[in-house]
């Protein structure tokens, strides 16, 4: 059962190696916190820059080094600063973190109007304002079409906007002694172009670049460009219009100087910067205003012809440069330098400071600033926008690109030392906009913010948030804000951007987005940041399972441990009480296991190893749990260690998030979870870490692998532990294919042996663990009916490991490879029978006439394969008797052979005339003879058999059926059929010759070839299987003549009549047939007797 409990300051203990904190970038590592590994506990601890003094480390907290605080002691409780990731609904992984899409409030302007173009925040006797320009807003100015306006909008009502009167008079008129007219067009002048603010109380300055000035004579009309101030808190508005001097006309002078494009504000709203980039044939140039009294400035002068066309003061922004402690500026220039683009920093007096090129033609580098300390150095660096950068190795082109100039401690911006932010999509224009965000997660270092108006879904837009840190932008972007976030119409999203100023009052700085092509603009709150302090904690780290000093439920001892969990959490701005949802999960290293290997479980739920719980905090205060669990007896794996997991969120319900609220959020970057881990106590001595040395040796003991044969294989495995405690100690043996494995025997060890096959891998469980010295043999078998025909021989490759591994150089007779030859054999034979079995020739009838006086006789052979190999061919011939020597007909063939199988056949008669074209030789033999059959020579001559004469072929005279017999299978068969009739009257001619004949017919059969392409088989040693086949012919009467009766049939015959006799007489004796009785035996009398004592009878 989990425990609850508060916890006070922890004591001091000793401090392990100092190690970083990885994170997703690099450069978080020493941003957040700092790392310790504690030896004893086995667990890492953090310590947040902000946090040094608590838990009393306060005097233990050594100089602050690389924007990190280093401890020299720790608390007994293992502290970790774990800072996890609250995911809202609708949220993925960067598009949610502090930057609140539910709460955003949404302006739209007129149709048409460009509202959104820029946007400034503004602060005015403690009213929040969003300014929004509207460039072609119309305007109630008399006379004027579509002059454009700036609106101030609340921040807390959507669509609640007023118009800012800088201008309400129409064009201004002059006489020129005939007429009033018109000296200046302010229609389509984009007023409300470039927007800005000095700040709280501070003042506003808006600008029309495309305002028109008329000459006096009337003869010259120039886009010369005005701006208007709002005196700060007042409704006082003074015009600076740089350009508009009447005596500086064309395009060669400032007659388009533009003046407005871009502006700047200086030392709290005292000095302002307007940039013209039309001066001198679009060189451009630079005004820097007191914004009290126009007549004070100071202005660039007119460059060398390279610098035309480069468009000097196209954006500008403002940070100290040079050190002095005074505000400087810094302008871009995107078409300067060849195109390449360039930023220039000037000083009050407009003084070059230092000069920035771009690095890629028409990327427009300069077309957008932001300055901010990104690294928190005190130093200012210049955040320079590139939107039109391309890949032009890519597909992908204006895919924009941002840079990150730091400013080294001599005041110099090198290449060396910057950052690169690139889009990710083409045509998104990723840098058209850039704004500082000031510190928008509290975590002690400024932010940015970069618009890519045409990214996203659509190409609707979209604005990336960057963090800082101690070495700079995290390049890894940490949020996107897209228009379907929120409101799916938003179209330009990101054209404009203004932050850094905390405007809902929770202290998060807030951010202003417009959103020109939907004429709407975006205010965007930030919610506040729960940073939470976590502790993680096992006793006792060394788990000894032979020690059961707990008992579940049924009774049942096991060992068990304790689990200590602690929270604390603070921030900037959050509430003082909040839920948390806690989990916990045990043995979270075996995860990749089934259920049956866990190994730790709670002891108040023997089959829960999980479990979940929400615990209300208040802030700054210490919340405490603990838990008992248990591992359960005679674990497989005693090696790897107990972790335990420990996660946390932020509770949130849906009641909890309604419109208007502004929940707190978990800072993204630090992991969610905390983990430690306990041993499991082993016999290894005092290190606890066994390191054993096994040695594996294995050979075959069957010879080969005969392909059908169907017996098993047998390897011989031996497997020795030279080292310590192997654990898990496993063999695993990989199967040829085909090959699968039976069973194991003749096992010798010490520990039980259990094998099983996963895939085509037989796994051995050699003990766990194999005691140290020890040795295990047994023999493995496999069988291999279906292996792969092609193979020569079976590899089988053997390895031995166990989990705790062995020294490198220790592992070399860990593995070994066993190699059976693979063959094949195929016993093949022959078998034969003639129908009928014999003739009996009528010689009455030979020399009667008649239509046939031939006899049908048939002779059968079967071939059969005997295997235990399959066979492709089989060379099969016969040697059939169609004539004698004499050449006289015997046996004439009728049609074909009938074939019971496949094979193909020819008939070949040798006769006198042909036979010197054939020879009987054995295969091998030189010459162009060709061969027929291999056989003995004697085969061919006539014999004698018993009491009759052998006929057969002659060297001469015969008649061969060859036949090449097709695939057959281990016991299939063949079977061929030759039908004939025998020749009656050629008998009669040799009837003075013999009475009884022997008509032999004789089959050879080879094996030419089999199925299998290995080197170890050649078919020219198998063995040749033959068979002979005979007819009888008996010529000397109708029925068979009598066989002369062998003596020793003769003598058994009588002496089983005798021994019969005998048995029959001895049978008749027991039953008494030879016992007779006499007549008076019977009580008859027989006659001239009497006896007075019985009847008298009479006995015939």
């Amino acid at each position: 059962m989990r425990e609850e409990e508060s916890t006070s300051p922890p004591q001091q203990r000793e401090v392990g190696e100092r190690v970083s904190y990885e994170t997703p970038d690099s450069r978080l590592q020493q941003n957040l916190c700092c790392a310790r590994r504690n030896e004893t506990e086995g667990t890492e601890s953090w310590v947040p820059e902000r946090k040094m003094g608590r838990w009393d480390c306060a005097e233990d907290v050594a100089p602050k080094r690389d924007g990190c605080w280093r401890w020299r002691g720790c608390s007994n409780v293992v502290v970790v600063v774990v800072v996890t990731v609250l995911v809202m609904m609708m949220c993925g992984s960067v598009q949610c973190y502090n930057v609140d899409t539910v709460t955003a409030v949404v302006h739209k302007g007129e149709p048409g109007s460009m509202f959104g173009f820029s946007v400034a925040q503004h602060i005015d006797q403690s009213t929040n304002w969003v300014l929004v320009g509207a460039p072609r807003a119309q305007t109630s100015q008399p006379g004027v079409e579509k002059g454009g306006a700036v609106y101030r909008c609340r921040t807390d009502r959507v669509n609640s906007c007023q118009e800012i009167p800088f201008d309400i008079l129409g064009n201004n008129i002059r006489y020129n002694k005939t007429a009033y007219v018109d000296v200046e067009d302010k229609s389509n002048q984009w007023f409300g172009a470039t927007v800005q603010s000095s700040g709280e109380n501070g003042v506003i300055v808006a600008c029309a670049p495309r305002y028109v000035y008329f000459s006096a004579t009337m003869d010259k009309r120039e886009p010369v460009g005005t701006c208007y101030v709002n005196v700060a808190s007042t409704t006082q508005y003074i015009e600076f219009s740089p350009c508009k001097t009447g005596n500086s006309w064309g395009y060669h002078r400032q007659g388009s100087c533009q003046a407005g494009y871009s502006v700047a504000i200086s030392q709290g709203g005292k000095k302002l910067l307007i940039g013209a980039v039309g001066s001198w044939y679009w060189q451009g140039q630079l005004y820097n205003y007191n914004s009290r009294d126009k007549a004070e400035y100071s202005s660039t002068s007119e460059g060398p012809p390279d610098d035309d066309d480069s468009y000097m003061g196209y954006s500008s922004a403002v940070g100290d440069f040079d050190g002095d402690g005074t505000d400087d500026y810094v302008v871009g220039i995107p078409k300067g330098a060849s195109h390449l683009g360039k930023v220039a920093m000037f000083t009050q007096d407009l003084g070059n400071i230092n000069n920035i090129t771009g690095d890629q033609i028409g990327a427009y580098f300069g077309a957008a600033l932001a300055v901010s300390d990104l690294n928190k150095d005190g130093l200012d660096d210049i955040i320079i926008g590139a939107p039109f950068y391309s890949d032009f190795e890519g597909t992908d082109y204006e895919t924009g690109r941002v840079y990150i100039y730091y400013q080294t401690e001599t005041h110099e911006f090198k290449n060396q030392k910057r950052d690169i932010l690139d889009g990710k999509s083409s045509m998104s224009r990723f840098g058209m906009a850039l704004t500082r965000l000031g510190d928008i997660n509290y975590d002690g270092y400024n932010d940015l913010a970069v618009g890519a108006p045409f990214a996203g879904e659509e190409g609707r837009g979209a604005v990336y948030i960057y963090h800082g840190s101690t070495k700079g932008i995290i390049t890894e972007v940490s949020q996107i804000v897209e228009p379907k976030d929120v409101d799916t119409g938003l179209s330009a999203f990101g054209a404009a951007l203004s932050g850094g100023w905390d405007q809902d009052g929770n202290l998060y700085p807030d951010m202003i987005v417009g959103s020109y092509g939907s004429d709407q603009a975006v205010f965007l709150k930030t919610r506040p940041v729960v940073r939470v302090y976590a502790s993680l904690r096992i006793d006792p780290k060394d788990i000894n399972i032979e020690q059961k000093s707990c008992s579940l439920m049924d009774d049942t001892r096991v060992a068990c441990f304790k689990v200590y969990s602690c929270l604390e959490y603070d921030g900037v701005g959050v509430p003082d009480e909040l839920y948390f949802d806690a989990s916990w999960e045990l043995d979270v290293l075996q995860r990749n296991l089934t259920v049956n290997e866990q190994r730790a479980f709670y002891t108040n739920n023997p089959m829960s190893f999980r479990e979940n719980n929400t615990y209300k905090l208040t802030y700054k205060n210490v919340m405490c749990t603990n838990s008992y669990a248990y591992v359960k007896n005679d674990p497989l794996d005693k090696l790897t260690p107990i972790a335990v997991d420990f996660k946390f969120k932020l509770h949130e319900t849906p009641s909890s998030r309604r419109k208007r609220d502004l929940q707190p959020v978990l800072d993204q970057y630090i992991p969610t979870s905390s983990r430690t881990e306990a041993q499991i106590q082993k016999e290894c001595g005092p290190d606890n870490k066994c390191i054993p040395d096994l040695s594996l040796v294995s050979f075959r003991i069957t010879a080969a692998h005969i392909i059908g044969s169907g017996t098993e294989l047998e390897i011989m495995v031996i497997v020795e532990n030279r080292g310590e405690d192997a654990f898990n100690t496993k063999l695993f043996t990989t199967l040829p294919p085909g090959v699968s494995f039976r069973n194991r025997a003749a096992v010798s060890s010490v520990v039980p042996i259990g094998c099983g096959t996963v895939n085509n891998i037989v796994i051995c469980d050699l003990g766990n663990p194999l005691p140290s010295g020890e040795k295990s043999s047994f023999t493995l078998r496999v069988s291999a009916q279906d292996t792969n025909e092609t193979t020569d021989s079976l590899v089988f490759y053997l390895q031995v490991n166990s989990t705790n591994p062995e020294n490198l150089v220790d592992t070399q007779d860990n593995a070994a490879e066993v190699e059976i030859p693979v063959t094949a054999s195929a016993d093949i034979t022959v078998y034969g029978r003639s129908d009928p079995e014999q003739v009996i020739l009528n010689t009455t009838r030979i020399y009667r006439p008649g239509p046939d006086d031939n006899q049908r006789i048939e002779h059968l052979y079967q071939l059969r394969n005997l295997g235990p190999s399959a066979t492709k061919e089989i060379e099969l011939q016969i040697l059939w008797p169609s004539h004698d020597r004499r050449g006289n007909p015997i046996l004439e063939i009728e049609g074909k052979p009938q074939l019971n199988g496949t094979a193909t056949c020819n008939v070949m008669l040798i006769t006198p005339e042909n036979a010197t074209k054939y020879g009987f030789a054995r295969p091998g033999g030189g010459g162009n003879i060709q061969v027929v059959l291999p056989s003995d020579q004697d085969e061919f001559e006539d014999a004698q058999k018993g009491d009759g004469v052998v006929l057969g072929c002659s060297s001469r005279r015969c008649t061969v059926i060859q036949c090449l017999v097709g695939y057959l299978r281990a016991n299939g068969n063949f079977l061929i059929t030759i039908k004939s009739r025998l020749n009656v009257r050629s008998f009669a001619r040799r009837r003075d010759d013999a009475e009884v004949y022997h008509i032999r017919s004789s089959a050879s059969a080879r094996v030419k070839s089999l199925p299998y392409k290995l080197a170890s088989v050649d078919v020219s040693r198998f063995a040749i299987a033959r068979q002979s086949v005979f007819t009888t012919v008996n010529t000397d009467r109708l029925k068979p003549g009598s066989k002369k009766v062998e003596i020793w049939v003769i003598a058994l015959a009588i002496t089983a009549g005798i021994l019969v006799l005998l048995l029959l007489i001895l049978l008749l004796w027991w039953c008494g047939f030879f016992k007779r009785r006499k007549p008076e035996d019977e009580g008859y009398m027989v006659a001239g007797t009497m006896s007075a004592n019985v009847d008298n009878k009479i006995y015939e």
